[in-house]
């Protein structure tokens, strides 16, 4: 790790084996391993190259490494997963040769209809106006190919500058500082969780990896609290043990764009939002969760407040989520005065091996309205269920005492699932669920029907539309 410019000077670590390590701007000292002589991850246990896929953009060759991650429905076993980072164009030509025969493969999104030539044991295709794409072949493991812009432009004299190599905190905690921005080269590892509290201007970009695969410890592992200002771009996010992959509450004007995540933990969910967020903006990120996708709640009155959770979005992001959780969840907990104003579009949840799609298990007082789905694509063949709605004390509901919400003005416009059921149940006459419209949902291949929802007395004006 290093910083150019005047305003702080780091001495490149290599020199300073032995002796105390500056601070870069993180409360703890950093140690770092270089890797510069072994290649970009020769000496890193989690990630190998890999020997079952080769990829190639435009005929060049772009490295594709063999990931080991913790598995949540097997925690004392592994999950290996295929990936390649690469330059995105629009336009491009991507190559992909396993090493093995195969018949048949999936090659998501689905929605794009990408014309394939399979030719042996080769794979052509010229990407759309996307990022991210997954390749499942029966009976290897998978590949997923991760599309960023050139970031290098952030690298500048006045960046904090994580080189490739292992970066460990030795309190286990990289806490960063206002008015900074870390850079994080390809092969750079930071080992341990980042925090972002009580801080503005803050910028993290880059192609490297947060990731505690090596030295996990519970918790929620990226965090933004109390903060504003914040860009998250770039990186990839790897995490073996139990807690949110990327937590914030009351932080506002985020810009997250381009990230890969890859946990499958116990309530490893992928990107969340508490009390108090507004103006965070999700694109062109990849969700691998080991429970929801995304999970938008307020669960702590009490320490948090109850600051709306309002004017947030996700779009163009793909969801591969493992055995318990939801593709998108706004609940269960909802301890605030309101959660409105958000807006997904153009989801796709490519792998989901249980849960539905879209869930609003509201078990507190909050007002929650004024939600678009937008677009939202599961692509489980033998899915249940699309979505479920109700208001309802539950496990998660506050403990001092419960008090029931609201659900209204909710709409799912151009939704694509397999699960045929709808469920929907409002609390008692004070407590509705109500204003709900459905327009051009597609279920099992056919136009959604009005008979698909199971709804109680407690539900009101729920609109059918197809064009």
């Amino acid at each position: 790790m290093r910083r150019t410019g005047r305003k702080h000077r780091i001495v490149d670590l290599a020199f300073l084996w032995g002796m105390v390590v500056i601070s870069i701007s993180c409360k703890g000292s950093v140690w770092s391993t270089d890797l510069r002589e072994v290649g970009l991850y020769d000496s890193y246990a989690p990630i190998e190259k890999s020997s079952q896929y080769q990829v190639f953009i435009n005929e060049k060759p772009v490295q594709v490494w063999r990931e080991t991650c913790h598995d949540m429905e097997a925690p004392n076993e592994e999950t290996h997963i295929h990936t390649a980072l690469f330059d995105y164009s629009v336009g491009a030509q991507i190559k992909i040769v396993s090493s093995t025969a195969f018949t048949d493969f999936v090659l998501s999104p689905k929605r794009f209809n990408i014309a394939t030539v399979k030719k042996g044991n080769e794979l052509t295709f010229v990407i759309p106006e996307y990022y991210n794409y997954t390749l499942v072949i029966p009976g290897q493991e998978p590949l997923m190919l991760f599309g960023a812009p050139d970031l290098s432009s952030y690298k500048t004299e006045n960046a904090v500058v994580f080189e490739k190599g292992v970066h460990t905190a030795p309190d286990g905690l990289f806490k960063l500082e206002s008015n900074t921005t870390y850079y994080l080269e390809e092969g750079a590892i930071l080992n341990g969780k980042v925090l972002i509290q009580n801080a503005q201007n803050v910028k993290i970009i880059g192609r490297g990896y947060i990731d505690d695969r090596t030295k996990p410890s519970r918790g929620n592992f990226l965090r933004v609290y109390n903060s504003e200002n914040i860009e998250l771009k770039g990186f990839g996010i790897r995490h073996a043990t139990q807690g949110w992959q990327v937590d914030m509450v009351n932080s506002k004007e985020i810009q997250v764009s381009y990230l890969n995540l890859l946990s499958f933990g116990l309530n490893n969910d992928g990107l969340d939002l508490g009390t108090g967020c507004s103006q965070v903006h999700f694109e062109h990120c990849f969700i691998g969760a080991g429970d929801d996708g995304f999970g938008w709640h307020a669960t702590n009155a009490a320490e948090d407040g109850e600051e709306p959770l309002t004017d947030c979005t996700a779009r163009d992001c793909i969801i591969w989520k493992g055995k318990v959780g939801h593709g998108i969840r706004i609940g269960s907990s909802l301890e605030t005065s309101a959660v409105k104003n958000l807006h997904f579009k153009d989801i796709d949840i490519v792998r989901i091996a249980d849960g539905r799609a879209i869930v609003i298990p509201h078990s507190d007082w909050a007002e929650v309205k004024d939600i678009v789905f937008e677009g939202v694509r599961d692509e489980k063949p033998d899915q249940g269920g699309f979505v479920a709605a109700y208001i309802g004390q539950t496990q998660f509901s506050n403990p001092a005492g419960y008090r029931p919400g609201s659900i209204s003005d909710i709409q799912f416009i151009n939704c694509v699932s397999n699960g045929t059921n709808i469920r929907l149940e409002g609390y008692d006459e004070k407590h509705k669920i109500k204003n709900i419209i459905f327009k051009n949902v597609k279920l099992a291949g056919r136009p959604m029907q009005q008979s698909d929802i199971k709804m109680n007395e407690y539900v009101e004006n729920v609109v059918v539309l197809n064009d």
